[in-house]
């Protein structure tokens, strides 16, 4: 299945892809999806809430330089990695 094709019923799902979702690079019918999902999933809700939080307070502190994309994927994979084992 495609990511286009997700339902974003499974958490595991919304998680994986809630980076995506924060920075606006999923089509609207994904980002409708995971929307529906955080609407009726307090857990998946809070982790949300959280990684908003942290992007918020990194483009406060770096003054709005972009990061190279080898370290924002470097990092995107950690994020995947704790959230995988938390």
């Amino acid at each position: 299945m495609s990511h286009g094709e997700m339902s974003f019923d499974d958490c595991a799902d919304v998680v994986q892809r809630v980076w995506e979702f924060l920075d606006s690079e999923l089509d609207a019918a994904s980002a409708h999806a995971i929307r529906q999902h955080l609407a009726a999933c307090e857990g998946c809700l809070d982790r949300f809430d959280v990684d908003q939080a942290f992007k918020s307070l990194l483009h406060r502190s770096c003054g709005g330089d972009v990061a190279p994309s080898h370290l924002r994927a470097k990092i995107i994979t950690q994020l995947d990695t704790f959230h995988q084992t938390s």
